[in-house]
């Protein structure tokens, strides 16, 4: 009932509060592979965290890391893109209840996002991760996965990922990759080892591609990476929505083996044998 009531205020908040410019999830992949730029993505859960300096499930709240999003929002750098969700671009062609859903949010949201986002900046499609699972048509799905695939074509990759995500175990989603490498932090509360995760990533080779999926902590990453001249790409739930996609789910399930935040158990998860994921694990840093 409170989404129905928050949601039948949306148009007239956005008549007070005018959207943000956002670009498409093509316009977002192209982008970053064209251009070779970085991306921080910024959730309902990120913008929550920081309106309300609300602690989250996994994350809780951190005056630092909340100082981090403000900054990053306002970022001015040509090659790190920052991304809102798709509720920001456009609500055509979203399931009914993500309609409803994202109109909630922006209304209880927005009015105090507004001040920390930039006049006339352009911003880009955060839901670039989530191509499959909220569209009532998706059609479109399959494109979209294989052309964000290109964006680690041939690449040697690092992904800085919690110790249960384990992405692209058990698909093709890195196949195209030239090298995996994998550096594991927290399920919970990473921002806690996000010295200890930048710092070792900055060992890495300058060409490499860093990919990191690791809830809030992954946008300060991205950011300070991106601003020593590393490619860091956000890249959240991707894996779930290509595992959803693959098994053509129409609800979000739990995934065996993987942390699926958002799906019932599925912050339960079984451990796995896997010898080729061991294999990829250069580091580990866990809280006590």
């Amino acid at each position: 009932m409170f989404k129905h009531f928050l949601s039948f205020w949306y148009p007239i908040v956005i008549k007070w509060y005018p959207l943000p410019k956002v670009k498409s999830i093509p316009e977002t992949i192209d982008k970053i592979v064209e251009d070779n730029c970085s991306i921080c993505r910024f959730g309902d859960s990120e913008l929550l965290y920081m309106a309300e300096k609300r602690s989250l499930p996994y994350q809780k709240q951190d005056e630092r890391l909340r100082n981090y999003f403000i900054e990053i929002l306002k970022s001015e750098q040509d090659k790190i893109l920052v991304g809102l969700p798709v509720g920001y671009f456009s609500l055509k062609n979203l399931k009914p209840k993500s309609q409803l859903l994202w109109r909630a949010i922006i209304v209880w949201t927005y009015p105090r996002i507004k001040p920390y986002l930039l006049a006339g900046k352009i911003y880009y499609n955060a839901s670039m991760t989530r191509p499959y699972m909220d569209y009532a048509d998706r059609s479109h799905s399959e494109k979209w996965f294989k052309s964000l695939m290109r964006i680690w074509e041939n690449r040697d990759i690092v992904l800085i990922e919690g110790c249960k995500s384990r992405l692209g175990v058990g698909n093709n989603l890195f196949e195209k990759a030239k090298s995996v490498k994998r550096i594991l932090g927290p399920a919970h509360d990473a921002f806690d080892q996000f010295d200890s995760l930048l710092n070792f990533a900055k060992t890495m080779p300058k060409d490499s591609l860093i990919m990191v999926a690791m809830g809030p902590t992954a946008k300060p990453i991205c950011y300070e990476l991106a601003k020593i001249g590393y490619q860091a790409v956000d890249i959240g739930n991707l894996d779930v929505e290509y595992e959803w996609y693959l098994q053509g789910a129409t609800e979000k399930v739990k995934l065996k083996g993987k942390y699926t935040s958002e799906a019932k158990g599925g912050r339960i998860v079984e451990d796995i044998q896997d010898e080729k994921y061991e294999q990829q694990i250069i580091a580990t840093f866990l809280n006590e």
